[in-house]
């Protein structure tokens, strides 16, 4: 989670962690058994969820700043007050969601030349190690809570874009602007495209252009 190690990689919050486990404790004064749940939402609180820190982000190449003017994520705080209920789950689908679980799931087949730290690691091996490490923190000073009967594995996993035969598809969950991966990948480059729009529960309310200042995702000097 990004309240766990959201000050860049290996690095945790000891005081947080801390603050866990005395939650934890006291609800075992209560008679109060708990189950962890390492939870995210569509990847992270930079992609329109929760989750992830942005270094996750930042480190496969996106420019955290431009993920909403891009169109790779509707956010709250690019979007503002009052953000559309139930909106959120539409990012399953944006470019910025799909590609941290493409990689985090599969990078060892899509992005098999991308390495990430010291020691050159397959992104797929860097995200999914990082995950682990963070996470064992946490079952580390949870170890002796008697009250803890186990533990998540991970909140609604998305397979991002593998097993996707054609990226010209559009998804099954229609709510806000609603796009291809195609199209995703073409607004990622700062392309403007035209989208289909829909509004709860999944009723068609016309078009919209999207990316319109022709916005990159991605940091300047990297490739899509």
């Amino acid at each position: 989670a990004e309240a766990n190690g959201g000050g860049g990689p290996g690095l945790y919050d000891f005081e947080y962690l801390e603050y866990i486990k005395q939650v934890v404790k006291k609800a075992g004064d209560y008679g109060i058994s708990v189950w962890i749940d390492p939870h995210q939402d569509v990847w992270s609180r930079w992609s329109g969820g929760d989750g992830a820190p942005s270094w996750t982000l930042d480190l496969v190449g996106f420019n955290t700043s431009r993920i909403y003017e891009s169109g790779a994520a509707i956010t709250h705080q690019g979007y503002g007050d009052p953000y559309p209920r139930m909106m959120w789950p539409s990012n399953h689908q944006r470019l910025a969601t799909g590609t941290m679980f493409t990689l985090f799931f599969a990078g060892r087949k899509y992005a098999p030349n991308m390495t990430l730290g010291k020691d050159n690691a397959n992104v797929q091996d860097f995200l999914q190690g990082h995950y682990f490490a963070a996470f064992r923190k946490v079952a580390e000073i949870l170890k002796d809570q008697d009250n803890v009967i186990g533990f998540d594995t991970l909140n609604e996993p998305n397979a991002g874009m593998a097993g996707w035969k054609d990226l010209t598809v559009k998804g099954l969950f229609r709510q806000g602007w609603t796009h291809s991966w195609w199209q995703a990948m073409l607004m990622g480059e700062g392309m403007t495209q035209e989208t289909e729009h829909y509004r709860l529960p999944f009723i068609y309310t016309g078009t919209r252009t999207l990316n319109k200042k022709g916005q990159r995702a991605w940091k300047d000097g990297v490739p899509c």
